[in-house]
């Protein structure tokens, strides 16, 4: 079963409602139209990401490779209990590695996936740059994989200096970011609803392991 309009129109709802009550009620709803298109989503991407990389963690469970649907507010000024976005994130163990991720996630208004950080540890950072600098072969094969695409957009927050202004700017793109990821997004949502949709994100990842293997050399 598909991700579908149902599976956003149960999310925008849910969301709207804001109601422990509400969700109790549907949840029946929320398992067979959000949550059980996630799990077959993983299940199908499982082959295709070990072969990536034997190490990243794809198991079709809520807090494992899937995403909770309600947030966290103890700590937070928005108080809404449930998020509108969901989605399935598949990386290395957290305890052991501090590495990107693949992942995809789709809300009512857009879907997205890709490889890279959230918020990139300084420090690993600092050593991809190094790597960068250096001409690692890891890094001349991500950059040959990236401009020979696309499908992908570099992304992460810029320095607001310049700090490799004497670099060439095909190498500041990489070298002047606080945090780094590779990232198709779209508003087609009749791709996002289709049965296979699962192998545009195989392509997508293969695409990409050039890249996630460049950013996992800065944790070796």
């Amino acid at each position: 079963m598909p991700i579908s309009e149902k599976t956003l129109e149960f999310l925008w709802e849910n969301r709207i409602k804001n109601s422990r009550d509400w969700y109790i009620e549907h949840k029946n709803e929320f398992r067979e139209f959000v949550l059980t298109p996630m799990i077959e989503l993983v299940e199908q991407l499982e082959k295709t990401l070990h072969k990536i990389d034997p190490l990243l963690i794809v198991v079709p469970k809520i807090g494992k490779s899937i995403s909770r649907v309600y947030r966290d507010i103890r700590f937070s000024k928005d108080k809404t209990l449930y998020r509108d976005i969901m989605w399935c994130v598949f990386g290395r163990d957290k305890k052991k590695y501090s590495s990107p991720v693949f992942f995809i996630e789709f809300c009512p208004t857009f879907f997205r996936y890709g490889c890279g950080y959230y918020e990139a540890p300084p420090k690993q950072m600092e050593m991809l740059r190094q790597l960068i600098l250096k001409g690692d072969k890891r890094f001349l094969e991500a950059k040959k994989a990236y401009e020979k695409q696309n499908l992908f957009e570099i992304d992460g927050e810029f320095y607001k200096r310049n700090r490799f202004a004497e670099q060439p700017k095909e190498l500041q793109n990489w070298l002047n970011r606080k945090s780094i990821s590779f990232i198709k997004t779209s508003k087609d949502f009749q791709t996002l609803y289709r049965d296979d949709f699962y192998k545009e994100l195989e392509e997508g990842f293969r695409i990409l392991a050039p890249m996630y293997y460049f950013l996992i050399a800065a944790g070796e």
